[in-house]
């Protein structure tokens, strides 16, 4: 079968939005829905609905992250009309290859019961350190605009040392913030020391973080409960960068008045074009692939 499209573009935020516009430019003909923002006709076109988007091309770009309620494909765009993810499934077929970012389990489960070929961008080594750098700027700008106080000379407390956590403490450092580190693997704490940071084990039934004035967290689980929360400043700013729902026990910190934010889908919000970029150098080699 012949397909008049080089790839459709599902739901998104604004880094789909530039995407359409790279692959473009890359000469791939693209068609969109449920995407957001201003794409001229010369950019792409637009399918009446997921149905016609999924007929028209076998190559299926999604959000990163593919979905956040696990029931809709993520889309800032709510005039779009349906973007579920069961309709987005029983409309697969083996002449589909999906693309996307932590693509739910449900949905690769299917894939491989049908033999559906599909890549999770977020298992790309290169694109998640790219994103690391996204969210990591984002964050920060986050915290300077919810603070009344500079990061300079001041204490910040970086939760995990994963890749984003490592990209945050670096910047944070260099901006010329006094940067602690608290994780629990003993490699990372030593590579927080190697890298001439300040670093404390982490325990969330003994963790002190009462000097903080700010605390940024990338752990994807509970990790300031009541407890830490508790004795918390209420000067101190709290950025939270994890997966929803996040690893801050929101009810407390609205209950104790804290300053504390669960800032999602950032690399979206505040470098889209960059992001999208990073997103083409990954996809474009793929698009080449097929279209041989």
């Amino acid at each position: 079968m012949i397909y008049k499209y080089d790839a459709s573009i599902i739901g998104g935020d604004s880094r789909q939005t530039y995407l359409a516009s790279f692959l473009n430019k890359s000469g791939f003909k693209i068609i969109t829905f449920g995407l957001s923002g201003n794409i001229s006709a010369k950019t792409a076109d637009k399918a009446d609905s997921l149905h016609h988007a999924m007929e028209l091309s076998n190559t299926l770009i999604t959000p990163i992250p593919f979905s956040r309620d696990k029931v809709n494909i993520n889309s800032t765009y709510r005039d779009s009309g349906s973007l579920s993810i069961e309709e987005f499934t029983a409309c697969l077929n083996q002449q589909h290859y999906l693309i996307g970012g932590n693509i739910p389990e449900k949905v690769t489960e299917y894939c491989k019961a049908k033999n559906i070929s599909y890549y999770d961008l977020m298992k790309n080594e290169s694109l998640v350190l790219f994103n690391a750098i996204s969210t990591a700027e984002g964050a920060i700008a986050e915290a300077i605009l919810k603070s009344n106080i500079n990061l300079h000379r001041n204490n910040a407390l970086v939760l995990g040392y994963g890749k984003c956590g490592r990209v945050l403490a670096s910047k944070l450092n260099t901006l010329g913030a006094n940067v602690t580190v608290a994780a629990r693997k003993e490699s990372s704490l030593t590579e927080a020391y190697t890298n001439n940071l300040s670093y404390i084990r982490f325990d969330e039934n003994n963790l002190d973080v009462r000097d903080f004035n700010f605390i940024f967290n990338t752990i994807p689980s509970l990790v300031l409960n009541e407890k830490i929360l508790s004795s918390v400043s209420s000067d101190t700013t709290i950025i939270d960068i994890a997966s929803s729902p996040g690893g801050v026990d929101y009810e407390c910190a609205e209950r104790l008045n804290l300053n504390a934010h669960l800032c999602l889908g950032i690399p979206g919000r505040t470098a889209p074009k960059s992001s999208a970029e990073f997103l083409a150098k990954a996809i474009i080699p793929i698009l080449k692939e097929r279209s041989d």
